[in-house]
């Protein structure tokens, strides 16, 4: 029985999180362009394009930045989901692109 009390509390605490990232998509590459409203991202596939808005989360290195942060050629992290038949970016999480 504590078993089976056990297997149930484990459960429903791993299913929330799992249940926030539900319909979400997650992109890594190289910024191509931004804008103040877009962001395209070169990856291995092709390029994907992201809304962006007020509510879009930036951070730089590991610290809050903002969409003006943002440079063709750094490397990113694109956390969206899909709202309207497009992809909105939820959180860009990005740095620097390789140093010359």
């Amino acid at each position: 029985m504590r078993s089976a009390s056990l297997l149930l509390t484990l459960s429903a605490a791993l299913a929330g999180p799992l249940a926030a990232h539900e319909g979400g998509h997650d992109v890594r590459g190289t910024v191509s362009s931004v804008g103040a409203d877009q962001l395209t991202v070169k990856t291995s596939q092709g390029e994907e394009k992201f809304i962006l808005t007020a509510e879009t989360e930036f951070v730089k290195d590991g610290a809050p930045a903002t969409a003006k942060d943002l440079k063709p050629a750094d490397r990113a992290v694109v956390h969206s989901k899909k709202k309207a038949g497009r992809l909105e970016a939820v959180k860009v999480e990005f740095r620097r692109g390789a140093r010359r």
